[in-house]
């Protein structure tokens, strides 16, 4: 049995009152984290990752979907659940019900919430092991150790941000509402990773994501239409091994504003580029052949994930074929 270190449980019913009691844990040296669903944090706990001495509950902050008229705001504290259900997300991010439906199994979805699904701490083969594993390798450079086992190095983490609702939210151009003590504050989820599987956030810390806002897409240049496809051994549970976002607004095959993420293969989800020199054209045989071999080339998997790497990436190729073969058939 994996067991816990001791730790004091505060409870917060707002955001505000939840950046409180952070900032006085951290005053008291208590190393505070905060905790809505725990379904990540709780198993880092137990695997003696992180040693808080306070955690500070987000769980009895309500969550919500809202549709604005401009744009669908989604609270953080909205379980995952909830998402892939809702008539708002169905109707206007499509691609992001899927990806919450696709999150683990049942009960997991039932607990985590959007907010630690964006947030997700980057995993890797070495460092979600329990502290008993780590020692006996000598642990690794993001835990404890000075060395990367994956590239073989001191210097680089490449543990992997494996959300799966980060790439559609990359896609659809999510912009995120973040407090913290110097008050609120929104940024693009686009400027929010950076290649550092230590530390991949670009947030202060203590600060909180309370809401996530998807603008809908402009239909006047056609049909918005978005998918989410994700690989991974177990279909009942497992984190992605490749997940691959794509979006754009379609007249019939011809497609407008295409955006293609590829997450689950590094640090940092990255969208597709160069493909700009599409906009306008038909999505035939040639051009989806075109665009999977941008994606091949630009898909670099790490071997801080289960599967081989040059399977991975050439599963990307065949999602991408797949997708827009979908997408362009409407």
């Amino acid at each position: 049995m994996l067991r816990m270190d001791a730790f004091t449980l505060r409870f917060a019913h707002s955001y505000e009152e939840a950046s409180t009691l952070w900032c006085e844990a951290t005053a008291a040296g208590d190393d505070p984290m905060y905790i809505a669903g725990g379904t990540d944090l709780l198993p880092n706990l137990k695997h003696k990752i992180f040693h808080p001495k306070r955690l500070v509950h987000l769980g009895s902050i309500p969550g919500g979907i809202e549709d604005r008229g401009d744009e669908v705001v989604i609270g953080a504290a909205t379980r995952l659940d909830a998402i892939a259900s809702d008539p708002n997300v169905l109707a206007h991010a499509p691609a992001l019900a899927r990806a919450a439906s696709l999150v683990a199994g049942p009960q997991i979805r039932s607990m985590g919430t959007l907010g630690g699904n964006v947030l997700l701490d980057t995993r890797c083969l070495y460092y979600n092991q329990t502290e008993f594993w780590r020692r006996a390798l000598g642990y690794c450079l993001k835990a404890e150790g000075t060395w990367c086992h994956v590239v073989g190095g001191p210097k680089t983490c490449v543990a992997t941000q494996s959300s799966d609702t980060v790439p559609v939210l990359l896609a659809m151009d999510a912009r995120l509402d973040l407090l913290g003590q110097t008050g609120p504050r929104t940024m693009a989820i686009r400027e929010l990773y950076r290649y550092n599987g230590m530390d991949h956030l670009q947030i202060q810390k203590g600060e909180l994501l309370t809401a996530v806002r998807i603008p809908k897409w402009n239909t006047s240049e056609g049909e918005f239409r978005s998918s989410y496809q994700k690989l991974r051994t177990r279909d009942s549970i497992d984190f992605p091994q490749l997940g691959l976002a794509m979006a754009g607004s379609f007249d019939g095959p011809t497609v407008r504003g295409l955006q293609i993420v590829v997450g689950a293969v590094n640090p940092q989800p990255k969208g597709v580029r160069g493909l700009d020199a599409y906009d306008g054209e038909v999505l035939g045989s040639t051009q989806i052949e075109a665009i999977a071999d941008l994606v091949y080339k630009q898909t670099r998997p790490q071997a801080s994930t289960h599967g081989d790497t040059a399977w991975r990436r050439q599963m990307a190729v065949v999602y991408v074929r797949r997708g827009l073969t979908a997408l362009a058939a409407g």
